[in-house]
């Protein structure tokens, strides 16, 4: 099963909203806030890594206060 971390930078004060936001998404295993360049790292599971694809540029990209993102695939 495919997984990756998403980096998630958020415009400034929409940090808390957008995290409660991912935690909604089904394929997101784990999100929490971090310090630094990014805001936010999400874990997604899926299937396939066009799902993954999918749930980033469909889902998380589409959350208000998201600035940017950054998908890291983890290789087992």
């Amino acid at each position: 099963m495919p997984t990756a971390y998403v980096m998630i930078a958020c415009d400034y004060g929409q940090e808390e909203q957008v995290l409660e936001e991912l935690k909604a998404i089904d394929r997101i295993v784990e999100a929490r806030g971090t310090e630094g360049h990014y805001d936010i790292v999400a874990e997604i599971e899926s299937k396939t890594i066009d799902e993954i694809n999918t749930t980033v540029s469909e889902k998380i990209r589409r959350i208000d206060g998201v600035r940017s993102t950054l998908i890291l695939l983890a290789q087992c």
